[in-house]
């Protein structure tokens, strides 16, 4: 799982691509809400918890771009990058069970969900606003155990899955967690910011099977885990980058075309390196002929 300690002062980031990422949001929330924001009844208490730790987080590490204000008896974040503003605490009781998130995740970069344990002890998805997917859409899977979420990925039921039901048992509101994720995504050339961050169907269109280096994107998951201190439920959270294979550091391009190597075919296979992977092995090539990187010595 490669799951490390989280330094809670680096929980939310905020980045030079926050106002491009904004206006994504903006645009996905208002075009396709339903499918990008689904919360259940039973999680309404944990996404204003959620929206709390959000805003209180934000305010305190990020003071020049975000406030909180009272008035009339109500907390009110104030964006300052962007003039939005969201009532916190003293919420009107009325409002729909999704607007909390949806205030929260208007705030950060991150995508944000929230794991509640049902009645057999497995956590599932009861709320989620995932603007960035890669495969799916919130709409298809609110609801589903973390077991179900996880079918498609190689064996994870071998060999993953009572790590992670034994690691979000023993998550504690002080011992906040991460880790890392990766894809391969390849881009059509007019493709602009929203298509290309928001990916329900595939992260490789089949008939790119001869992309550029230009086309070709290291999409990276930074993945966090922390449980909410008054309803116990889990606030995961993802924020995307995206790096194009020609902007990749050396080291980066040496590990990618190692591990790729190591791979068995099913894992290949669900990666969809049959699309992109002659494309970066041969940009790879060309970077060690050019003398950028040492070679790997592989045994025959």
């Amino acid at each position: 799982m490669d799951i490390r300690k989280l330094d809670a002062q680096n929980w939310l980031t905020l980045d030079k691509n926050y106002m491009d990422e904004h206006r994504v949001r903006n645009q996905l929330l208002h075009e396709k809400r339903s499918e990008v924001l689904q919360c259940l009844p039973e999680s309404v208490d944990a996404c204003h918890e959620a929206l709390e730790e959000v805003s209180d987080f934000l305010c305190e590490r990020f003071p020049n771009n975000f406030d909180m204000n009272i008035k009339n008896n109500q907390k009110i974040v104030d964006n300052c990058m962007t003039g939005d503003k969201f009532t916190v605490s003293g919420r009107d009781p009325n409002e729909g069970v999704a607007d909390a998130l949806e205030a929260a995740v208007r705030l950060t970069m991150e995508d944000l969900s929230v794991l509640m344990m049902n009645g057999e002890g497995e956590y599932y998805l009861a709320a989620s606003a995932s603007l960035f997917p890669t495969g799916w859409t919130v709409q298809q899977r609110i609801g589903w155990t973390i077991s179900q979420l996880h079918g498609p990925v190689p064996l994870w039921h071998q060999h993953v899955a009572n790590s992670v039901d034994k690691f979000l048992a023993r998550l504690t509101p002080t011992s906040p967690m991460e880790r890392s994720n990766y894809f391969i995504e390849v881009k059509r050339p007019d493709e602009d910011l929203t298509e290309i961050l928001y990916r329900p169907k595939a992260l490789c269109e089949k008939e790119l099977v001869n992309p550029l280096p230009s086309e070709i994107l290291v999409r990276r998951e930074r993945q966090t885990f922390r449980r909410l201190p008054r309803t116990g439920a889990i606030v995961f959270g993802v924020k995307t980058y995206l790096t194009p294979l020609e902007e990749l550091p050396m080291q980066e391009l040496n590990n990618l075309a190692k591990e790729m190597r190591s791979w068995p075919d099913y894992v290949g296979e669900y990666k969809g390196k049959h699309l992109w992977g002659a494309k970066v092995l041969e940009y790879y090539q060309k970077q060690v002929e050019e003398g950028k990187i040492e070679p790997e010595k592989y045994e025959d």
